[in-house]
Parts: structure tokens; sequence; C-alpha cells
């Protein structure tokens, strides 16, 4: 089927059989050796409990990611890797966490409390595969499914509708039926969530390269947390969370990214990309446009706008903000000592200097300094 090529993944796994415990690579990077994705991470599940885990492992440094539920995560060869002892769970009142874990020896039993089939595989080069539950015929033919019972599965952690979404979105798969009715009816559920793991995932789903299908079909799913304004070009744009939120949410994408507490930066950029302004046709308002947003954000507002509308003035938004033309007072060859040395004082300097950039930035005088002295005496005169 596949082979594990992660030499720490490899090393882990047989330390931990040499030692008497049973252990496999689980999850999703099953899943992506399966499909042949690249694997961004992977994860070992064993029957050594977590203090067995971290005796075995004393010669690496282990951190105790989440022992009170049988996670530790081993640093081997730079890397962490998270070992979890098999275990079961009864029931989440908090819709997050169980309110309590059995440890098990047996990987089936611990495959069967994971979210999707496709994600409730486990492999160990040494006893083979384990799939009770038909994931890898549900990765070959790309389709999301729950384990067991959706309802039960979602109402455990809703944030597993949210996870359904991104695995297609990420991955171009299809939610089955019972899954994608059991998203609907629960859909409320993603109320209770924080919004912290709401963003987080979120961020993962609008990125996915199949984001507008998913969204187009879920969208009242999306819409628990805001209206949705477009999501038909949304695979057309950059990879990038601003950019993939503000189409999305349009004008009001700063505030809805604030309400899940995004960090500044992202609602920020968010927030200017969903309301800038058309890109202009001509040099001159190409130029004006890069002044009023900022070579940077004025380059980023061009890419956005010509794959969210179509909008498209060739490159000459890069060539003017890559150029060392004037176009900020810090650039212009006067400074406000200038004007004062010449008999200008108050408000208007500041005033002065901005008109004398306006000019500039129109081609109307060349940004020299004893042109602008003289102009600037012409405005004052």
């Amino acid at each position: 089927m596949f082979t594990l090529s992660d030499k720490n993944v490899l090393e882990i796994i047989n330390r931990l059989e040499e030692n008497g415990f049973s252990a496999y690579a689980v999850g999703g990077c099953v899943r992506d050796l399966l499909i042949g994705r690249e694997v961004n991470d992977y994860d070992v599940a064993t029957s050594a409990l977590p203090s067995q885990t971290k005796e075995l492992f004393r010669d690496k440094k282990v951190i105790e990611t989440g022992i009170k539920h049988g996670t530790v995560t081993v640093l081997y060869g730079g890397e962490p890797y998270e070992v979890t002892t098999y275990r079961t769970e009864s029931a989440y009142s908090d819709s997050r966490h169980p309110d309590s874990v059995t440890f098990v020896d047996d990987i089936e039993s611990d495959l069967a409390r994971r979210d999707f089939t496709v994600n409730a595989m486990a492999y160990s080069p040494k006893r083979g595969s384990r799939d009770p539950f038909g994931g890898a015929s549900d990765a070959v033919n790309k389709i999301i499914r729950a384990v067991g019972n959706a309802y039960e599965r979602f109402d455990e952690d809703a944030l597993r509708i949210l996870r359904a979404l991104r695995f297609a979105s990420s991955l171009g798969f299809t939610i089955e039926p019972g899954t994608s009715k059991a998203i609907f009816d629960l859909k409320h559920k993603l109320k209770d969530i924080s919004v912290e793991r709401v963003y987080s995932e979120l961020t993962k789903l609008v990125t996915g390269p199949y984001a507008a299908e998913v969204i187009s079909a879920y969208r009242t799913v999306i819409e628990v947390f805001a209206p949705v304004c477009d999501c038909e070009r949304l695979d057309l744009l950059p990879p990038v969370p601003a950019m993939r939120f503000a189409y999305l949410f349009g004008a009001g994408s700063a505030e809805v990214l604030r309400s899940l507490r995004s960090d500044n930066a992202t609602a920020s950029a968010a927030g200017l990309l969903a309301n800038s302004r058309a890109i202009p046709a001509d040099r001159i308002g190409i130029k004006r446009f890069a002044a009023e947003y900022g070579r940077e954000s004025a380059v980023m507002i061009a890419s956005y706008r010509r794959a969210a509308f179509g909008e498209d003035p060739g490159q000459e938004v890069e060539s003017v903000a890559g150029s060392d033309e004037c176009l900020s007072l810090k650039e212009l060859a006067v400074k406000g000592r200038d004007l004062k040395k010449i008999g200008i004082t108050g408000r208007r300097v500041g005033e002065t200097l901005d008109i004398l950039l306006s000019r500039v930035i129109d081609e109307l005088i060349p940004n020299e300094k004893e042109r602008l002295i003289r102009a600037a005496e012409e405005i004052n005169s």
C-alpha cells in the first residue's frame, strides 16, 4: 500500500515495539500517505501508557502536551511527534473535551473514537494496516464520512462540522449524504464552540483549493458566524487568509474577524482589501492609488482586485510601487524645515507640503528641491 519514509517515526515505533508495546502511525498521516499527499506531521498511537512512553524516551525531550488524555510530545531528531495511548472516551459535556478517557490496549477501539473514516486508519511496518471503518476505500473514492453515527460524532465536538468542510476544501473530497445531513441539522451547535477554535478551523477551510465549491454548498453553515458576501471566485484568490476573508465577508470582514478573535494584522488587512477602491486605468491615477494606500498595500490590493473582480491594469501598480518615484511626504525633496526657512509657518507648512506632493504625483512639477521651493513661494504669495 505504502511505506513510512520518515526515519524518526520508524524509530519511535520500533523503540515502542522492541519494548513490548504495539504502536502505529495513525490518523491524517496515514490518509495522506495513502492518497500520495505530502505529510505535514505524523502522530503515533501506542499501547504504552504516557508514563511508560516518557521512560522509554528519557534520552529525548518529552513534553506533557495532553498527558491527562494520554498524549506526550517526543522531540525526536529536532521534530515534535505526538505519541498517544490507545483510549476510549466518555461523553463530551463541554462539546470539546471528553469528560474522561479510558486507556485501552486495542488500536481498533481507539480508532472508533475518531471523527472521520479517512482519519481512522493506522499503519505499522510490523503489524500492517488497521482500517475497521473503510477509510482506505473512502480516501480512494474521495469521501468524507463520519465514523459510526454522524450525529453522535458532531454532538461530541461540534468543531468536527467545520473539520469536515475543511477536509473537503483542502482535499477535494465529497461529504457523504448522511454526514452532510447531520452537518446541516447540527450547525447551530457551532455557536457553543470557542471563537478561537472556530477561527483556526475556518482559516484552513477558506484557504483550501476547493473552498469555493464547499462554501457554496454549505453556505448556511458558514453563516452561523456571519453573512457570506460572495464565494464564487474564492479559489482564484491567492490562499492568503486576509484576501479570502475579505472576499467572503465583504465590507464587514474586519468586524467579523475581530469577533472571531483573529490576529489584528489579518483583520485590518481584510478590512482594507474589502473596502478598497477600484484600480485606476491611467498612470497618474495608479500613482495616486499607490500613494493613498502605500506601496506594499497597493500591490496587495491590486492582486486581490484582479482575482476577485477581474480588474486588470496590467503590471502598472507593481511598476509604480517598485519605482523610485515620489509617492509620500517622506520622499518629497523638501521638508517642513525648508519651508520655515522661507517664512512659511504654522499649519500652512503641512498644507503646503500636501499641495506640493499632489502636484509631484500628478507630474505637474518635478520632485526637485529648488523647483519645489519656488512652487511653495507661489502657493503662499
